[in-house]
């Protein structure tokens, strides 16, 4: 694995272009989406050794979303969050409803929009994934301030993450803005690695969103029809839906927040940096 120091600091002005996908990155989150699959398949056989890997993995997702969107960051709010809302959502509502059809159960409609806020303590019965995605939308608006902690001098992102673990004595969820933080600090690197890179793990890493909100449904299906060993034999079933929604749901939301993110009335909104400051 090689870390690549890019050149200059993560850019915050508005006239950054985001910068190119890097596949490294691409593949540690399939193989990170992987972990927990396999995690909540070899659970009901007491693989309890699993469930670290398995906070691990999502603590990373966390890094790996400051780390993204420190590098696409360009200054420009409104653009920012609306493509987050289109990339999020659509799959977030299929996977939650589909959830809610399984289970029997009346919708809490709140939960489409993300409210009550849950955290890393949270048990949602419907589809426990999900709980990671209310922190991941509820960060979102803090993306200016999260960039701005990690780029510059290291020591700023240290003390903005120690601040953020001493403030979790009043939210727990605070915490997790740390990693968030510690991803931004990442965004001068870049990453590669072979294994990360190889077809297998950029295709997981393509479908990861789509796979990690989707597994736990199909696993509750199987194992409630053919127990514990439904989770194992499901598991093509697993990654066949999770590419149908990939295919069918997220690639479009994906085309079409990138779409809206280029749009000129949208960035109109936003007041450029060199508007702001005078500077031409």
């Amino acid at each position: 694995m090689r870390i690549i120091q890019e050149a200059g600091e993560p850019s915050l002005g508005d006239a950054a272009e985001a910068r190119p996908r890097i596949a490294a990155v691409d593949g540690l989150r399939g193989l990170l989406a992987l972990t927990v699959v396999l995690w909540h398949v070899c659970s009901p056989f007491g693989a309890n050794w699993m469930l670290a890997l398995a906070n691990l993995a999502v603590g990373l997702f966390f890094v790996l979303s400051g780390y993204a969107l420190t590098r696409s960051w360009n200054g420009r709010f409104i653009p920012l969050l609306v493509r987050r809302l289109v990339r999020l959502w659509p799959t977030y509502a299929l996977c939650l409803g589909a959830g809610y059809v399984i289970a029997g159960a009346h919708p809490v409609w709140s939960e489409f929009v993300w409210y009550p806020i849950l955290g890393v303590d949270a048990k949602p019965q419907i589809d426990p994934p999900v709980w990671s995605l209310f922190l991941e939308v509820w960060i979102t608006p803090f993306v200016p301030l999260i960039a701005w902690a990690g780029s510059g001098p290291l020591m700023r992102a240290l003390l903005v993450m120690s601040a953020l673990l001493i403030a979790q004595r009043l939210a727990p969820q605070i915490a997790i803005a740390a990693l968030f933080v510690g991803g931004a600090a990442c965004a001068r690197y870049g990453l590669r690695n072979r294994m990360l890179e190889a077809p297998v793990l950029q295709w997981l890493g393509r479908l990861s969103y789509s796979l990690y909100l989707s597994h736990w449904l199909v696993l509750s299906l199987a194992t409630r029809t053919l127990g514990p060993w439904g989770g194992v034999i499901a598991l093509p079933a697993i990654f066949a839906v999770a590419w149908l929604i990939w295919l069918t749901v997220e690639r479009p939301s994906l085309w079409l927040a990138r779409s809206l993110g280029k749009a000129p009335s949208l960035s109109r909104l936003d007041v450029p940096n060199a508007q702001r400051t005078g500077v031409a």
